[in-house]
């Protein structure tokens, strides 16, 4: 038995040393590297390494394998000194692993071994913009975020010129001697060590430019943006410039904006002063026209209305007026200002009659709906697609108000008071107030909200806090209040007429009775004075701010939902139902200083537009209204409550 064992030992020996001879030249007795990492380059990765202190090889071998069939491995030596080294012509975004072996007289230690993947980091530009002026065309772009590459190239076709610029700190480059009316292609690249990046590509098409960019055609007091073409302008960099409207006015700004008063031609020039002080100037002629429409039925692509109790509200611009319509549907009609063409129409399928518009300062029109069988809240884009829709507890008669961060408050005729984030039409917050009918909603500077309903006003802070509450008020339902300084204005039904509340703590400071029917829209002067209507009735109401009578004004025309507008010059504008009148007050002492026929009922309110011009909507046969139009030359006050809404886009905010 002892013989067998002896045996077996002897051959378990003999094949161990057999192994030993047929192992690589590794040896587990010496030492491997203590560390070892990589970095990626471009189509190259570098590796270093820290040997142990009592290590002494002779030299490095370096190997590689990738992870790809398209990306070959390899192997290289270093000196013994060396703790690191470039692995070059690699494939970018191929995988590689990475080992080294210390070699000593006695053979290869054990390997240690990373992974690593290049990475192009040829750069290109970025924004590359191309600016065409006359024989030439200016490029603009971003330089890469790197140190490496040496110069661009720009090459131009047709023609395969090709342009070396070897700043790389440059950011733009005029390319001259071009072709007018010829469109270029142009390729720019930086070039590195490695190779170029990809290209960036702009297209541009020289011709004959222009002083300055603006609409050469205008109608009397559209106002426009005058910019100086700096493609025109390129005797170096524009320290200021000054321009001369040609109808005795003139402007320092940069990009004034502006409206002529009168038909004609005139010749706007702007002189431009280089940072060498040099100067350069040029100018445009622009033809002045009269105004294109003073009319327009409210009629297109099928959907029709008329219009009650709202006025048109105007886009942030100016440029657009947007008016919601009461009958036989609550379609919103939008218009171009200029040329009195329409330019969509959002279908409503129940009638608004009151509920907006409103304009918020990213163009977004809201508007509400007095019925609650149906989404009855809607935000609208200003290229008339809708934002979002919400149906709330009850129909929604009074007009919203829009605070400046962005909340919607909407008052429904079940009187829940709601507030709405305007980014999506989610419910911030809601509070059932007293009363059968929601009135009337208002925030002043603070951003308070005033609500008003058949039994109370109310305040409440921003976060739903209630400030205060008046009992036995009876607000006119469809009406709106009105602010000035801390005084809420708001107007009252069954000959209660007009109440006068300290918003500071909720107290009445008087009331100014009527002797008719429900007062509507209040609006306030620079002085204070309030003015009001009475529905059914044929009288307009000035009180002065301590409640006192300034004058009442019979105009023997009935009024009914009928609000005023204010111009800076103190004229108080009106509609009428009977006689189909448009009327201008003088706020000092009631008289009438303008009259003008509209030929259809007028049931709203009026607005001044900031082209000078009267707009109201009106009521006409077949259930089809209109917008009027009337050339009073004459601006809207705006340091007061001036119109419903207190500004032309609607929000019932104090400014």
């Amino acid at each position: 038995m002892k013989k067998i064992i002896y045996s077996l030992l002897f051959v378990i020996t003999a094949v161990c040393a057999a192994c030993d001879e047929e192992l690589p030249k590794a040896s587990f007795d010496l030492y491997e590297l203590k560390t070892l990492t990589a970095t990626a380059g471009d189509m190259n990765v570098a590796l270093s390494w820290e040997a142990y202190p009592d290590a002494r090889p002779d030299e490095y071998l370096i190997s590689w394998t990738s992870g790809s069939s398209g990306a070959e491995g390899g192997q290289m030596t270093v000196e013994a000194e060396a703790s690191g080294a470039t692995v070059s012509d690699l494939v970018n975004d191929v995988a590689y692993t990475f080992s080294v072996q210390p070699r000593y007289t006695g053979g290869l230690a054990s390997k240690r071994s990373t992974s690593c993947t290049p990475k192009n980091a040829r750069y290109p530009v970025t924004g590359l913009t191309a600016s065409a002026g006359d024989k030439k065309v200016r490029l603009r772009w971003t330089k890469p975020a790197s140190e490496r590459f040496t110069n661009y190239q720009i090459t131009v076709s047709p023609g395969n010129q090709v342009i070396k610029l070897d700043d790389t700190t440059l950011e733009e480059y005029m390319v001259e001697g071009l072709t007018n009316d010829q469109e270029y292609k142009f390729d720019v690249v930086c070039i590195y060590p490695m190779g170029n990046s990809v290209s960036a590509e702009a297209m541009a098409t020289p011709g004959i430019i222009y002083p300055v960019a603006v609409n050469t055609e205008l109608v009397v007091w559209e106002s426009a943006v005058f910019a100086y073409n700096d493609m025109y302008f390129t005797g170096g960099n524009v320290k200021s410039v000054s321009w001369d409207f040609g109808d005795g006015t003139a402007s320092t700004e940069t990009t004034p904006s502006h409206a002529f008063a009168a038909t004609g031609t005139y010749t706007v020039t702007i002189t431009v002063t280089y940072t060498n002080n040099t100067t350069e100037s040029g100018s445009v002629e622009i033809n002045v026209v009269g105004y294109k429409w003073d009319s327009l039925n409210l009629n297109f692509n099928g959907l029709t209305g008329y219009v009650k109790t709202s006025n048109p509200v105007f886009s942030p611009d100016g440029k657009t007026m947007y008016i919601p319509t009461s009958t036989p549907a609550g379609h919103l009609f939008a218009l171009d200002v200029v040329s009195g063409e329409f330019k969509w129409v959002f279908a409503i399928d129940k009638i608004t009659y009151g509920g907006g518009a409103l304009v918020g300062s990213d163009g977004t029109i809201y508007q509400c709906v007095r019925d609650a069988s149906i989404k009855n809240v809607y935000a609208i884009n200003p290229n008339g697609t809708q934002k979002w829709s919400l149906q709330l507890d009850g129909p929604i008669g009074a007009f919203p108000a829009l605070s400046a961060d962005g909340v919607l408050y909407c008052l429904t005729n079940k009187s829940t008071l709601y507030a709405l984030d305007v980014a999506n039409g989610a419910i911030k917050w809601q509070q059932s107030l007293d009363g059968t009918t929601g009135s009337a909603v208002a925030i002043d500077r603070n951003g308070h909200i005033y609500a008003g309903t058949s039994e109370a006003i109310y305040a409440f802070s921003a976060n739903k806090e209630e400030l205060w509450k008046l009992s036995g008020v009876n607000v006119t339902e469809q009406g709106t209040f009105a602010l000035n300084g801390n005084t809420l204005y708001a107007t009252l039904k069954s000959k209660a007429g007009l109440v006068a509340v300290d918003i500071t703590n909720g107290t009445k400071k008087w009331t100014y009775p009527t002797t008719g029917g429900d007062a509507y829209f209040p609006i306030v002067d620079k002085k204070g004075v309030v003015y009001f209507t009475e529905k059914g009735s044929q009288t307009v109401y000035a009180v002065d701010a301590d409640g006192s009578k300034v004058w009442v004004k019979k105009v023997n025309n009935n009024l009914n939902y009928s609000g005023a507008a204010l111009s800076t010059d103190g004229v108080l504008y009106i509609g009428t139902q009977s006689n189909n009148k448009i009327f201008g007050l003088n706020t000092a002492d009631g008289s009438t200083v303008y009259e003008e026929s509209v030929g259809q009922q007028v049931m709203a309110s009026v607005s001044i537009g900031p082209d000078k011009r009267l707009y109201c909507g009106t009521i006409g046969a077949s259930n089809i209204g209109s917008i009027k139009a009337f050339d009073i030359n004459k601006t809207l006050e705006t340091d007061s409550w001036s119109i419903r809404g207190g500004d032309i886009q609607g929000t019932n905010r104090q400014k």
